[in-house]
C-alpha cells in the first residue's frame, strides 16, 4: 500500500511534512493514547501557525491517517480538532503522561466541553480518578457544581 499523501493542488506545499510528523507521533505514541491524543494536537497547534493554514487541513489529515491507519478508531477530523483543544487546554506534556493518563478520552472530553477553569478540570479529573466515575458522573457532578459544596476539598 502506497503511504504518500495524494498530491493536493489546494494543501499547502508544507503538508507532507506536517502528515509525516503526526504519522511519527502515532507510532511512537502507539501504547499511550492519550499521549498520542495529546502529541497530535500539539503538532497542529504547532503548524496551525503556517499563515497558509486553513480548516480543510484537519480534513485532509483525517482521511490519509485513516488510510495508514485503518484499524485505528479516534482519527475523524472532528476529534482531530478535539486533540487540538486537548493540547491547548493541558499545554504540558505531563499532563498526558502523569495521574490524568489514566483518565479515559472520552472523561477529557467532557472536561473540556464543560469547564474553562483549568483549576477545576484538574480538580474533577482527580476526583473522577479517586472515585472510578463512569463519564456520565463526571458530567452530572459538573453540573452539579460539586466543587462547591461544603465538607469537599477546596481548590487551592
Amino acid at each position: 500500500m502506497n503511504h504518500s499523501p495524494t498530491h493536493r493542488p489546494l494543501m499547502p506545499a508544507w503538508y507532507p511534512t506536517f502528515l509525516e510528523a503526526v504519522t511519527a507521533h502515532l507510532w511512537a505514541t502507539a501504547d499511550e493514547p492519550l499521549l498520542a491524543c495529546w502529541t497530535i494536537g500539539h503538532e497542529i497547534l504547532r503548524w496551525r501557525q503556517k499563515p497558509d493554514w486553513t480548516s480543510r487541513v484537519i480534513d485532509h489529515l483525517s482521511t490519509d491517517l485513516k488510510a495508514r491507519f485503518p484499524t485505528r478508531k479516534g482519527l475523524s477530523s472532528r476529534n482531530l480538532r478535539y486533540m487540538r483543544t486537548f493540547a491547548e487546554a493541558w499545554p504540558h506534556e505531563s499532563f498526558a503522561r502523569g495521574p490524568l493518563a489514566g483518565l479515559p478520552w472520552h472523561h477529557h472530553l467532557v472536561l473540556l466541553q464543560k469547564l474553562d477553569n483549568l483549576n477545576l478540570r484538574i480538580w474533577y479529573a482527580k476526583q473522577s480518578l479517586d472515585n472510578n466515575w463512569t463519564r456520565a458522573t463526571l458530567t452530572a457532578q459538573i453540573a452539579a457544581n460539586l466543587h462547591r459544596r461544603p465538607r469537599r476539598s477546596r481548590l487551592p
